[in-house]
């Protein structure tokens, strides 16, 4: 992928990395050069979750709960069929 350089020394960082890496709106990164082959480093920093409600959102979208409870579901009407 590739990516330019704006008239003030800003970049776009491609939707796809940032979906990959959940990177948001306003999240800092720490830049870095890496080796003599002129290579850019961003690496995301975290805020760490203090409270329970700096969790909320955070996994919005994800399919896992429902796909949890489809499961269970699931389970249940086998053990019904094997009870009756």
């Amino acid at each position: 992928m590739k990516s330019s350089v704006g008239e003030r020394g800003q970049i776009v960082i491609p939707k796809q990395i940032r979906d990959r890496l959940r990177l948001e709106k306003g999240m800092i990164l720490e830049v870095e050069t890496s080796g003599d082959d002129g290579a850019i480093v961003l690496r995301p920093i975290r805020k760490r979750r203090k409270d329970w409600r700096d969790w909320i959102g955070v996994f919005a979208g994800d399919k896992l709960t429902q796909k949890y409870l489809r499961d269970k579901k699931k389970e249940k009407e086998k053990e019904v069929k094997w009870v009756k």
